[in-house]
């Protein structure tokens, strides 16, 4: 999940005065007000709205929705994230999933993102539909549609895994990263297969997401190709997390043993040398 809200405890200072440091003020979903939350608004102050939403997580305010409904198109996605997640637990929050769900058969980029965002914290399994479909659109931006993707992770239901799975061979990076990422957050889904082909994508933020997520399932399918990318791929980043892959996939020595042995000795990295050693400890015979 992108935010836990009801986890955090911020303590913060806002630019108008207002001390929420524990001892001075009120805990994450008690106390709040009306004026409160304006004054944080007025101040555009991404750390003060996001405190005084979650102080007010179970405020009775019916203008207060007023108030933060127009959060959901700000320009910092945190503020649109805490937006929804307060309005989710208003009376009114199946009519802004409702008018989320209708931006996505509209043709405004920026307009679907917001909404991608938003339908993500709402968590409603009936907003996975017309995600998976906006997802495939075309008309939509690379970023747009990267974010429906983080949206169908965020929900977390299997329903999604078809729309993500397709997403993956989506012409945008982006969009392909975004979709691989969002598959390691569906419930119950270990299957790595569908990352194995993405090790040799040409986007190297790509790969390294693929990668991981291999390392992450424990898919030990994937040893070959894994063991590959750590023997030549350009970039370090994704060189690290092979290697850290193979470790814990504990790829066979025979596949994996010599491979590991030299990036161990002279990988030009030192974190892809010292993450090489490392893997070497957990081979399987």
């Amino acid at each position: 999940m992108r935010i836990n809200m009801n986890a955090k405890r911020l303590a913060v200072v806002t630019s108008f005065g207002l001390i929420l440091a524990a001892g001075q003020g009120a805990y994450a979903g008690r106390g709040g007000s009306p004026q409160a939350i304006q004054q944080a608004i007025s101040a555009n102050s991404v750390d003060a709205i996001q405190a005084e939403l979650e102080r007010a997580e179970f405020l009775v305010c019916a203008a207060c929705v007023d108030l933060v409904t127009p959060l959901v198109d700000h320009p910092d996605a945190r503020v649109r994230q805490v937006a929804a997640w307060w309005l989710a637990r208003r009376a009114v929050s199946r009519q802004v999933q409702t008018a989320m769900i209708t931006r996505l058969s509209q043709p405004d980029s920026t307009a679907a993102l917001n909404a991608a965002d938003v339908l993500g914290e709402l968590h409603t399994v009936s907003s996975i539909a017309p995600l998976g479909a906006a997802l495939s659109n075309p008309i939509f931006s690379g970023a747009a549609r990267a974010e429906m993707a983080k949206a169908l992770g965020t929900i977390g239901r299997p329903a999604g895994t078809p729309f993500l799975t397709a997403a993956l061979s989506d012409g945008e990076p982006q969009v392909r990263a975004a979709s691989v990422v969002a598959l390691r957050t569906i419930r119950g889904n270990r299957d790595g297969s569908v990352a194995v082909a993405l090790v040799g994508d040409s986007d190297a933020g790509v790969r390294a997401e693929a990668v991981t997520t291999l390392g992450m399932f424990k898919y030990a399918a994937a040893a070959s190709a894994l063991t590959t990318a750590l023997a030549s791929d350009p970039s370090v980043d994704v060189r690290k997390k092979a290697a850290w892959a193979l470790g814990e996939i504990g790829a066979p020595s025979s596949v994996a043993g010599g491979t590991l042995q030299t990036a161990a000795a002279s990988d030009p990295s030192p974190l892809v040398r010292s993450l090489s050693k490392a893997a070497l400890t957990k081979l399987s015979q």
